[in-house]
């Protein structure tokens, strides 16, 4: 337990660790998530798996000296080979491999453009899906990630704190247009602002104020998607808000935008241009998530928006509390070969 963040575990759900174009065919990375050294890779014909770091055979580190061969992943320390269920089909000696062997894997899916991992504090297997993103009309994902020492439900706590879009962002007549509503991990809300374009405002022209509609989405702790109407502009954008904990006090936090491509390549300029804001807008709140403390009882305001309903809404993403936080892992069964 963080002594700044003082939950029972870190949060279960659906988590972006990579993005799909970091992991082509024939492609690893390795990753440090969850306080747990994992291998993303995609085979030669493009299976996506997310596994342990460590080869279970003597403990070679597989994002560092691992490769991927055809439909295998190889441990360069001793040469054995695991396929895609986590088996060790093949080592450099004479007889079987070993049964115990066996790599732990972990619940993978992509949506969007996102490699999505399941994380669950006590090991269980996803108890919800994310949605399918329709993504026919739309542009590609433009992406960057942010190292942040911070909790992902303090920067997606950003989506409802509704006060502080004028305080720190600088935006003008905000006003929710749909209530907060909740539906198991699912969580709603809808509002409007204007927004002051600077690059307009030249001496000799009129100020120019931007009309803005945010529809957001939100998935659990890790995945918050924000429909953007700029109608000013005949565009449709879709940001994309991507917290995953490193461990109890650090996350890296993956921005992304992509746009219905109405304007051929117009829109992919608008698309950056609105997603350069984006990116300032978290810069702008970097101060606040690194030196912040919790407050399980804020001193709530009328102004402030549904922060109450948002944490009482997290806390079924938390292991209970008399729970041990990992469950153990159970032995892989014994691998029968029929008689020849």
């Amino acid at each position: 337990m963080s002594e700044r963040f003082p939950f029972p575990s870190l949060p279960s759900g659906w988590f972006a660790v990579a993005t799909s174009d970091e992991v082509k065919p024939g492609q690893l990375v390795s990753r440090q998530y969850f306080d747990t050294e994992l291998v993303i890779y995609r085979t030669e014909s493009g299976v996506l798996r997310v596994v342990d770091a460590f080869c279970p055979h003597m403990g070679g580190h597989m994002g560092k000296i691992g490769e991927v061969k055809g439909e295998s992943l190889r441990c360069g320390f001793h040469g054995f080979h695991f396929d895609t269920e986590g088996h060790c089909t093949q080592t450099p000696y004479d007889g079987p491999p070993p049964v115990r062997a066996r790599l732990e894997r972990w619940p993978v899916r992509e949506v969007g453009g996102w490699v999505m991992v399941w994380y669950d504090a006590l090991g269980r297997e996803p108890e919800w899906q994310l949605p399918e993103l329709d993504t026919e009309g739309w542009s590609g994902l433009t992406w960057r990630r942010f190292p942040l020492n911070t909790h992902p439900q303090e920067t997606t706590e950003n989506s409802v704190d509704f006060g502080h879009f004028t305080q720190v962002h600088g935006f003008d007549n905000g006003r929710i247009t749909r209530d907060v509503s909740v539906d198991g991990p699912h969580l709603t809300i809808a509002y409007a602002v204007q927004r002051f374009m600077p690059w307009f405002n030249l001496s000799f022209m009129p100020k120019y104020v931007l009309e803005v509609d945010y529809d957001v989405k939100v998935w659990g702790l890790g995945y918050s998607q924000v429909n953007v109407d700029l109608h000013q502009f005949g565009s449709e954008i879709r940001f994309f808000v991507m917290p995953v904990a490193k461990d109890g006090d650090h996350i890296d936090l993956r921005l992304g935008a992509s746009i219905r491509r109405r304007f051929g390549p117009v829109s992919d300029l608008i698309r950056n241009v609105a997603f350069s804001f984006l990116c300032l807008e978290v810069t702008q709140d970097i101060d606040v998530w690194e030196h912040k403390v919790f407050k399980e009882q804020p001193a709530l305001a009328v102004g402030d928006g549904p922060v109450a309903t948002y944490r009482k809404w997290v806390k079924q993403f938390y292991a209970p509390t008399d729970e041990p936080t990992r469950l153990p892992r159970p032995e892989p069964r014994p691998v029968v070969s029929a008689a020849v």
